[in-house]
């Protein structure tokens, strides 16, 4: 390897987890790689050809190989718009024809690489190395197909041989593991890194942004509040061996479904078929997708990326995808300063509301935004629960403008704004509860408890049975004959945070859910084995993580949903997730449209030269709300919430020949609903 020309090693939080495979022939990748490297620059849409020794030829589209494979580890990068080009270090490689010098890069950008090297002694074989990537450097390996990606390529470049199933380290091999600077299991493992030098290497990528990074509080107040629904059902395709996809990489595959552009039925088929999600699932991604900027319409019914989206997508630029993110989205980067001793998402949650005033937060969304630092390594799991900021994303922090906590005091108050009516209390105890006793495996009957208690909340009748052939909850939804419908629980705590396939037995399940005449079934656990989730659909029961529960409260305690829907979310075995979520986005609408209703009204009732003394009509209101709100309030919505506000219950608005004006302040409003709520309320 040129000494001259040494390849600087990323941190090890910095390097990508897959590496890419060239077909052709596990022991010739640098030779294919080679015959690729060549043809470029190559326009995305043209196709590159290359050959086995033997003769038999290959060919992928340019985007596809330098996208797919090429990128990620730094062999391959876009030129201009539409072209790639071998990166600096792939034409170095090419001119001086030193293997170790590839090797070396690869090391510096994929995690295990050079290291793997270091595992091999007198007797390895590959599944001792996957045993070192998973217990010495605490990578999330399920299988060994990580490690073959390596050694194809170790192979292919002479650094190592396969003597039958040993794996052995050439003179090569040994020359090269001299040189590289090798990454520390435990700063691998995210282990003593309190006093360790964040990277500087952010600032040229994150330029990209530019003015992103220059907020000013104003734009950070005025963020959206909500993600929404991405899916990362079981078609992921990564070589990790998950069984599903992270957010960055479901964006990745969707945006990548869409290529060019799509017609809206066309890209709902593949959407259907590689994420297994339904149609009123699809229409609530595309709001997403559309929300986050990186689709957008191109004519009618037809969809394409923007055009920043590949980039912001692709495998490498996690961090850009946060620093854009955190430009459209309330309370993102914020979390991070939150992070510096290690805090649950239920923490997280109350830091937005009661710092930030972002009143909207909920565990699923806090836990999306999380997931989505994950990605880019500013943030990491301690436990089951728990999550902490990286060094890196200490460091990154500094690069963002971050909202500033909101003060409370009365001479903060601004008498030309509304003020906010006190949140709803959120059922934090019962989901404290839940997760407390879930996860011991030892305290089965306060678990049994707990669970009652949420079913409760949600305004079932709840009677907690337990023992020998009796379910443990029984909940009953309190309605009139015809409507009433009853459900059984069943409270699966686990030591390990899993419930096993041998916990859960169908059969009795069947003969409780006979024995007490119950229309559903729901199993409720910290999380579930694999298999458990097939065979649950097939013997129509409902698996549902602590976590799910503690969200469903959470968004019900805000928004609640009635008994009778509650019933036809329960009815769809499959889909049960997504139908709830978005009967719950629904709900969380409405409450959205009445409030900037209210604010509308409030706004032409204090201007100091109203138009119409006050008035304001529906036109302009629901010509506000278009710009505000994705899809478009109908005319009818905008009636419906308008009549219930202009009740004399409600006493809210006064309503004249289609125009409507505020007779109330939004504090008397708030405390009058609440006092309706408190009236009919029951022990």
């Amino acid at each position: 390897m040129h000494s001259r020309q040494p390849v600087p090693a990323k941190p090890w939080r910095d390097r990508i987890n897959s590496l890419g495979y060239i077909k052709g022939g596990l022991e010739v990748q640098a030779d294919l790689l080679r015959q690729v490297l060549v043809q470029l620059p190559r326009d995305d849409k043209e196709s590159l050809e290359w050959r086995r020794p033997e003769g038999k030829l290959f060919s992928a589209p340019c985007e596809d190989m330098c996208r797919r494979v090429l990128s990620a580890p730094g062999l391959a990068e876009r030129s201009g718009g539409t072209q790639w080009q071998p990166s600096p270090y792939a034409r170095q490689w090419l001119e001086s024809k030193d293997n170790s010098f590839l090797a070396a890069h690869l090391h510096a950008r994929v995690k295990f690489f050079g290291e793997l090297l270091l595992a091999i002694g007198d007797q390895t074989k590959q599944a001792d190395l996957l045993e070192v990537a998973t217990e010495t450097y605490g990578l999330n390996w399920a299988t060994v197909t990580p490690v073959r990606d390596r050694t194809t390529w170790l192979r292919s470049l002479g650094m190592i041989e396969l003597w039958g199933q040993r794996v052995v380290r050439t003179k090569l091999g040994d020359a090269l593991l001299e040189v590289l600077p090798l990454c520390p299991p435990e700063s691998a493992r995210g282990e003593g890194e309190e006093n360790a030098e964040p990277s500087g290497a952010e600032e040229g990528q994150l330029a990209f942004f530019g003015d992103y990074l220059q907020l000013e509080q104003v734009d950070l107040r005025v963020r959206r509040p909500l993600i929404g629904y991405i899916p990362r059902g079981n078609a992921s395709d990564n070589s990790d061996g998950d069984s599903t996809l992270t957010p960055t990489a479901a964006l990745r595959k969707l945006i990548n479904l869409l290529g060019d552009g799509a017609g809206l039925e066309e890209f709902g088929e593949l959407c259907g078929s590689e994420f297994g999600i339904s149609k009123t699932s699809f229409t609530t991604m595309m709001h997403t997708l559309r929300h986050t900027g990186l689709v957008e319409q191109t004519s009618f019914n037809h969809f394409s990326p923007s055009e920043d989206a590949y980039r912001l997508a692709d495998e490498g630029n996690e961090r850009l995808l946060t620093v854009y993110l955190h430009a459209r989205y309330l309370f993102f980067g914020e979390i991070l300063p939150h992070l510096g001793k290690p805090a649950t998402t239920s923490a997280l949650v109350a830091v937005a509301k009661e710092m930030y005033g972002y009143t909207q937060a909920s565990n699923s969304e806090v836990r999306l935004r999380l997931a989505f630092l994950q990605d880019a390594g500013l943030v990491e799991r301690v436990d089951w629960q728990r999550f902490r900021v990286t060094v890196a994303g200490r460091s990154f922090s500094k690069n963002l403008t971050l909202q500033l906590p909101v003060e409370a005091g009365p001479e903060e108050t601004d008498p030309a704004k509304p003020q906010d009516a006190p949140p709803s209390p959120v059922p934090e105890t019962v989901i404290a509860q839940l997760r407390q006793y879930g996860n011991v495996g030892t305290d089965s009957r306060e678990f049994e408890k707990a669970v009652a208690r949420a079913f409760a909340f949600l305004g079932f009748q709840t009677e907690h049975l337990g023992g020998s052939g009796r379910t443990d909850v029984l909940a009953i939804a309190p309605l009139a004959t015809k409507d009433c419908y009853r459900i059984i629980v069943d409270a699966k705590s686990s030591g390990n945070g899993q419930v096993a396939e041998s916990s859960i037995k169908f059969d009795a399940l069947r003969d409780h859910k006979r024995k007490h005449k119950a229309d559903h079934v729901i199993v409720v656990g910290p999380e579930f084995a694999p298999r458990l989730k097939n065979w649950a659909v097939e013997n129509e029961v409902i698996m549902l993580r602590i976590e799910d529960l503690g969200t469903l409260l959470d968004r019900h305690s805000r928004n609640p949903m009635p008994l009778a829907e509650l019933r036809d979310a329960f009815s769809r075995i499959d889909t049960f997730s997504d139908d709830l979520a978005e009967r719950y986005q629904e709900l969380e609408r409405r409450s959205l449209l009445m409030r900037r209703i209210i604010d509308l009204a409030f706004q032409e009732a204090v201007d100091e030269d109203p138009v119409d003394d006050g008035y304001i009509s529906v036109e302009n209101i629901i010509y506000a709300l278009r710009k505000e709100v994705t899809p478009r309030p109908s005319r009818q919505e905008v009636d419906e919430l308008i009549a219930f506000l202009s009740s004399s219950v409600v006493a809210a608005l006064e309503s004249t020949k289609g125009r409507h004006k505020l007779i109330d302040s939004p504090q008397n409003l708030a405390l009058r609903l609440a006092g309706l709520g408190h009236a009919v309320a029951t022990e």
